[in-house]
């Protein structure tokens, strides 16, 4: 996921959802705790929610390629699900470099 990382520490008691968008040298973050927010998916929802704020504050043309991050990891996380364990990430890397390249044709 564009923007967005999961962070487990069971020895801190530490479970969530890390936000983290760079632009110009200036890194805006925010942790959203699992227990804060009732439970992993409604923490990673309110993250994915932030992660959108913070792209729309960009310029347009970075808004563009968030979004296509976002569509690639997208294809590429179903694509990794599908593929057998030991093929996963070489595959995966495939499949993102012709996605990028895809997405670079029709952005001409």
């Amino acid at each position: 996921m564009y923007g967005i990382s999961r962070i487990d520490q069971p020895e801190k008691k530490n479970h969530g959802w890390y936000v983290r968008v760079t632009y110009k040298g200036k890194t805006e973050q925010k942790f959203f705790a699992d227990k804060a927010h009732g439970t992993k998916p409604k923490a990673l929802k309110m993250a994915q929610e932030h992660r959108d704020h913070l792209v729309t504050l960009l310029p347009p043309a970075r808004q563009e390629a968030a979004a296509r991050k976002r569509a690639v990891s997208k294809k590429v996380s179903k694509k990794a699900a599908a593929a057998p364990v030991a093929a996963a990430p070489v595959k995966a890397a495939k499949v993102a470099k012709k996605a990028v390249k895809k997405a670079a044709k029709k952005a001409k």
